[in-house]
């Protein structure tokens, strides 16, 4: 089909019951296609909310989905098999039915793999960074930037001395990482060294599995928008104080009470914590000091009689629920930030002390107190 000799109204029905599959393909034909599609596909674009990439470290591919958001969510948010529009991938010799495409002045080998027919494209070991740049900037071209770009790593293995993991630099790409601190990265210098190469990320959770010195105070790392920190095993250091993002979870066995003192009075102090929207601390062992933490921290306490408000922000821990909230968490108790009077509420639930910042000040925030 020679689809530039019909009329443009024609021209676009026609790519408007193509798949995302297919429009990428075509896409790569000539510069006049590619244009066609960013002009005539341009409200369809708009609605594709994020193009995620999922690396998968044990065989070094990247696969590329874009989530459909009518499909009903469910309990099980791995990626859909049907959401894939493209694998990146080492190139295997074995293989036959290679064919070259000219990729943002790169030229790339491709097959097409599978029922679906799935492209496939594929990198030399020493081309991997630059063939995924080159495929990311053409889909910045083609779908634009009104739609989140999720870069999602997990190295869950236990890091030996030298490894470092591969995050490839990402023009308007959000970076989601989840790492073990054990073998190589138990010593934080090594950690801190990977943070500081790296993009900013977006989010990271963490396994603490092994006993850790504390992170330089001026680390990249506390700049990372969300951190979730597990520690099962070790009281890690207080990954808290120095935090400059928006979210912090920590689940740890013992947390110190002078600790969580300290981090409340700083943010009411205004000197600490001015990004920050919500944090929670659960402690699986001594923690009755809970009970009497509200009155320690100087909060104030709405009237018993009245309904407090619930405070929710949207999810960023958990990256394959990066849409949902937070889980929902309603208190009496609230503190105020002495340089601007705003609030944020604090409460305990199920052995955890959890925070969360509201953009109103007092006044605004009592009125929506039913």
């Amino acid at each position: 089909m020679i689809i530039f000799k019909y009329p443009k109204l024609v021209q676009k029905e026609i790519l408007d019951n193509m798949n995302h599959i297919d429009i990428l393909l075509l896409s790569f034909v000539s510069k006049n296609m590619k244009k066609l599609i960013k002009t005539s596909q341009k409200k369809r674009f708009e609605s594709i909310r994020a193009i995620d990439y999922n690396y998968d470290k044990e065989y070094g591919e990247a696969k590329v989905y874009i989530p459909d958001e009518r499909r009903p969510k469910t309990s099980n948010p791995e990626p859909v098999i049907d959401d894939l529009i493209l694998s990146i991938e080492k190139r295997n010799n074995a293989l036959n039915g290679y064919f070259q495409l000219n990729v943002s002045g790169k030229i790339i080998d491709f097959r097409l793999s599978g029922y679906h027919k799935i492209p496939e494209a594929y990198f030399l070991g020493c081309e991997k960074e630059s063939v995924i740049q080159s495929i990311h900037n053409h889909f910045l071209d083609v779908f634009g930037n009104s739609m989140d770009y999720n870069w999602q790593s997990q190295f869950w293995d236990r890091p030996l001395k030298g490894f470092t993991p591969f995050l490839p630099k990402l023009k308007n790409v959000s970076y989601f990482v989840g790492m073990i601190l054990e073998g190589h990265f138990a010593d934080v210098k090594n950690f801190d060294s990977f943070i500081s190469s790296s993009p900013v990320l977006k989010t990271i959770q963490l396994l603490v599995m092994a006993k850790t010195e504390p992170m330089n105070p001026e680390s990249k790392f506390y700049d990372t928008e969300s951190i979730h920190i597990h520690t099962p095993m070790f009281n890690g250091p207080d990954f808290l104080r120095h935090f400059r993002g928006k979210h912090i979870g920590l689940n740890c066995n013992r947390y110190e009470k002078s600790n969580l003192i300290d981090f409340v009075k700083r943010w009411k102090s205004g000197k600490s914590f001015q990004n920050l929207e919500f944090s929670y601390i659960e402690i699986r062992y001594d923690n009755q000091f809970l009970n009497q933490i509200l009155n320690e921290i100087g909060a104030k306490f709405i009237d018993a009689t009245k309904q407090p408000p619930t405070y929710a922000v949207r999810q960023r821990f958990d990256w394959n629920r990066k849409n949902d909230t937070t889980e929902p968490f309603m208190s009496h108790a609230y503190v105020v930030r002495e340089s601007d009077n705003l609030v944020a509420s604090a409460g305990i639930q199920n052995n955890a002390f959890f925070f969360g910042v509201w953009d109103k000040t007092e006044e605004e925030f009592l009125r929506i107190v039913e």
